[in-house]
């Protein structure tokens, strides 16, 4: 297990396109950090001079980045798998280790280690925007963050990354580990729920990818599930997706 597991974070991280991507998430992040912690005023007097403290969403600056990140990060995760089934590499992975188990087993755990790093690569080109700007810890002003904001950030980037590879094992497609979560989640299932919000209403509290968007919202409520709720529906499809390729894998030919 332990040369499996060497094999794939040698191959994962060797691979020039990751360092790119995360040299492109810093900078992006921290861009995007930039621009959300830009302090504003909540109240003005009659001569137009701001009244209190600047508010800056000091949270929302590791937050908002987020989306690009999951994005950048299932490229990473559906070619752990996907690359190998296109250039028929897979055949060479397994003759070096014939446990399909305990190769599966590897990937898993070096995607999900790729998930976290880039989430904490997002999370350190916000922090540097914020210090830039004069705020390296939350103002006094600064709304404050709930429902362990920035876990709740390093799960959806792991659940999503985990559902790409999923997808680009099942199908034995990077593309379609890439592609599928980010269409589904930003036009097919918005577009289901406008269509169908009279009929099935209950679309919005079980679709993966759109349900996850609300991971920022905090939990509880009446209405569709949003927080720790939200990431948990995604949980639930990503668990699905996991079982399908684990079947797949141990029992199709390579």
């Amino acid at each position: 297990m332990t040369a499996a597991l060497h094999y794939e974070w040698v191959r994962i991280s060797t691979v020039r396109s990751t360092r790119i991507l995360l040299v492109v998430l810093l900078v992006v992040s921290a861009g995007l950090g930039w621009l959300v912690a830009v302090p504003h005023y909540l109240a003005y007097d009659e001569t137009g001079n701001p009244i209190g403290p600047a508010v800056v969403n000091w949270w929302k600056a590791f937050g908002m980045p987020l989306s690009l990140t999951a994005v950048l990060t299932s490229v990473v995760a559906a070619q752990a798998i996907g690359q190998e089934y296109r250039f028929g590499l897979i055949r060479l992975t397994l003759t070096a280790f014939p446990l399909r188990r305990q190769i599966l087993a590897a990937k898993l755990i070096v995607v999900a280690g790729a998930c976290v790093v880039f989430t904490l690569v997002s999370y350190l080109g916000s922090l540097l925007a914020l210090t830039i700007r004069g705020y390296p810890t939350p103002p006094a002003a600064a709304p404050e963050a709930q429902d362990l904001y920035l876990l709740k950030g390093v799960v959806l980037v792991l659940l999503w990354g985990l559902s790409s590879f999923a997808l680009a094992g099942i199908v034995r497609q990077t593309a379609v580990g890439i592609v599928v979560p980010v269409v589904s989640g930003a036009l097919l299932e918005t577009l289901l729920i406008a269509l169908l919000s009279d009929r099935a209403p209950w679309l919005d509290h079980v679709l993966p990818w759109s349900t996850a968007a609300r991971w920022a919202e905090s939990s509880g409520g009446d209405g569709p599930p949003t927080g720790w709720a939200a990431l948990g529906v995604l949980a639930v499809w990503v668990v699905g997706l996991l079982v399908v390729q684990v079947v797949a894998f141990l029992r199709r030919d390579a």
